[in-house]
C-alpha cells in the first residue's frame, strides 16, 4: 500500500467521522477476539449485497530489515499458489464468483482484502480461496523470480518520475536510518537480493494471530461473521507480536537537497516529522492543516502560491499519521524557472502561519467545510471498511467516528496555535527540489 493510499485512507477516516449523529452511532462497530487472539471488528451493512473483508498484519515495510521490499513481495506472493490451488486456479476461483482480491504493504501494515457478493453461492467459494491464500501459501520459487522482476520494473518506472524522485529523497533525508526511510516497493538492489527463504521467514514470523486484525463490513449476520473469522484466521498460529517500530530521530539541522533530473517541472517536497494517530494535538492539527494547506481551493498555500502568483497548478500540505511519527509534508510542482520564487512563498506562508496562526473566520470556515464535505466521501462499504480498518489497526476508540465531530467542533484558534507551535515552530525542515540539470544548484 503506497503513501498516497495511506493519505487517502486517512482522509476517509477523517471525513467519515463528521456525520456522526449526536446520540446515535454513525457506524455500529462490534468486536471480539478469536480463541487464538485475533481482534475481529465487524460492521453490519445490509443496504448492498456486498461483503468487504480486510486482514491486516503488523508486517509493513518497517519490518523489512535490510531487505527493502520484502513485506511487499511476501504479500504479493501469497496468491501465487497454495497447497491445493495453483495461481491460475486461485485467480479463476475469484473470477468465477466476481470476487476481488488485493494485497500490498504500507510502512506499517500488510493488508489482504477481499470483496465479494454476500450470497452464499458467491461468498463461500471466495472465502475458501481467501483462506487458502492466508493459511496455506506455497510461495513458489518461480513466482519469487517473476514478482521480483515486476517489482524492479515498477521501481524503474517510479524512478522516471520527478515527483517520485522527490518523495523518495524526502523520506530518506527525513528518516535517515529509520525503517520509514525506504519505500515499501524497495530498491532495485535490495529486491534483487531477496531469496525465497527470506520470504518464507517473513511469512512465518509476522503472519500470525498476535499480529493480526480482521475487519468485516457488509451484508452478513453475526453468526456468519463468526464463521468467517474462524475460517480465515482460526488456523493462524498464535505467534509473537511484532516488535514496536522505533521512534524517529528529530532533524538536527535543516537539509536542502537539489536533485538534477531531465524535467521541465521542478518537483518540490518539504517538511519535518509530524504525528501519530494517538497524538494529543491530532484534532487541532487536522483543522490547522486544512486552513494552512489541506483545503483544496481555500488554503493559505493555495491562495498565496497558486491564486496570487500562478506558480503551480496544485499545492497541498498534510500531516500523515503513522504508528510512530509520520511526516508533515508540503508538495508542489512548478516551472524550473520559478522554483526559487515558489519556495520563498511557501516558506514565508509557513513562517507567517506558525507565528500568527489562523483567524477566527478561517477556523469557522474550515470546520464548516470539513463537516459539509463528508457526504461526498463516504460512499459505501469500501470507504467504511477502510475507516474501520484504521480504527482497529491503530487501536483507536471504537466510538472514534462518533466522537470526531465534537472534537473538531471544539477546536479553537488557541488550540491550533499551540499545536502548530509545538510541532513546527523552530523545527528544521528537509527541502528537496528535483529540477532540470543546469538549474540544479543549491541556494
Amino acid at each position: 500500500m503506497s503513501v498516497k493510499l495511506i493519505r487517502f485512507l486517512f482522509l476517509v477516516l477523517f471525513s467519515c467521522s463528521i456525520l456522526a449523529a449526536e446520540n446515535k452511532a454513525l457506524v455500529p462497530i462490534h468486536e471480539w477476539q478469536t480463541d487464538n487472539g485475533v481482534r475481529v471488528v465487524w460492521v453490519p451493512l445490509i443496504e448492498q449485497p456486498i461483503v468487504d473483508i480486510q486482514l491486516l498484519f503488523h508486517a509493513g515495510s518497517a519490518k523489512d530489515g535490510a531487505a527493502f521490499g520484502l513485506a511487499n513481495l511476501t504479500a504479493n506472493l501469497l496468491a501465487e499458489g497454495s497447497t491445493k490451488l495453483s495461481a491460475d486456479k486461485i485467480a479463476d476461483n475469484f473470477d468465477n464468483v466476481s470476487a476481488v482480491y488485493n494485497a500490498g504493504a504500507s510502512q506499517d501494515a500488510t493488508i489482504l482484502s477481499l470483496r465479494s457478493l454476500s450470497k452464499d453461492d458467491y461468498l463461500n467459494p471466495a472465502l475458501s480461496t481467501f483462506a487458502a491464500i492466508i493459511n496455506e501459501p506455497t510461495l513458489p520459487q518461480q513466482s519469487v523470480a517473476r514478482l521480483k522482476n515486476e517489482a524492479m520494473q515498477a521501481i524503474a518506472s517510479d524512478e522516471q518520475s520527478p515527483d517520485g524522485m522527490a518523495i523518495r529523497v524526502f523520506y530518506k533525508n527525513l528518516y535517515g536510518t529509520h525503517p520509514y526511510a525506504h519505500r515499501p516497493l524497495g530498491d532495485k538492489n535490495t529486491v534483487q537480493a531477496i531469496q525465497r527463504q527470506d520470504v518464507e521467514r517473513f511469512y512465518k514470523q509476522y503472519y500470525n494471530a498476535s499480529n493480526a486484525v480482521l475487519v468485516i463490513v457488509g451484508d452478513v449476520d453475526e453468526a456468519k461473521v463468526h464463521s468467517i473469522a474462524q475460517q480465515l484466521v482460526g488456523p493462524l498460529p498464535k505467534g509473537q507480536k511484532a516488535a514496536a517500530i522505533p521512534t524517529p530521530t528529530p532533524l538536527a539541522a535543516a537539509k536542502n537537497i537539489t536533485v538534477p533530473f531531465p524535467t521541465t517541472q521542478a518537483s518540490i517536497r518539504m517538511g519535518t516529522l509530524g504525528i501519530t494517530y494517538n497524538d494529543p494535538d491530532f484534532y487541532a492539527l487536522a483543522v490547522g492543516n486544512y486552513i494552512f494547506g489541506g483545503g483544496m481551493l481555500t488554503s493559505r498555500l493555495f491562495q498565496n502560491v497558486r491564486e496570487k502568483q500562478g506558480l503551480t497548478y496544485s499545492i497541498k500540505s498534510a500531516f500523515v499519521p503513522l504508528q510512530v511519527q509520520g511526516p508533515f509534508a508540503i508538495g508542489l510542482q512548478t516551472q524550473n524557472s520559478t522554483r526559487t520564487q515558489a519556495l520563498q512563498t511557501v516558506n514565508t506562508t509557513l513562517a507567517d502561519f506558525i507565528a500568527k496562526g489562523p483567524s477566527q473566520s478561517e477556523l469557522i470556515a474550515a470546520q464548516k467545510n470539513i463537516i459539509g464535505s463528508f457526504p461526498l466521501t463516504l460512499s459505501g462499504n469500501d470507504s467504511i471498511s477502510s475507516a474501520v480498518a484504521l480504527i482497529a489497526f491503530y487501536n483507536l476508540p471504537v466510538d472514534y467516528l462518533d466522537q470526531y465531530r465534537s472534537h473538531i467542533a471544539a477546536i479553537t484558534v488557541a488550540d491550533i496555535n499551540k499545536a502548530i507551535a509545538t510541532r513546527l515552530k523552530g523545527k528544521p525542515l528537509v527541502t528537496v527540489v528535483v529540477t532540470e540539470k543546469d538549474k540544479a544548484t543549491n541556494g
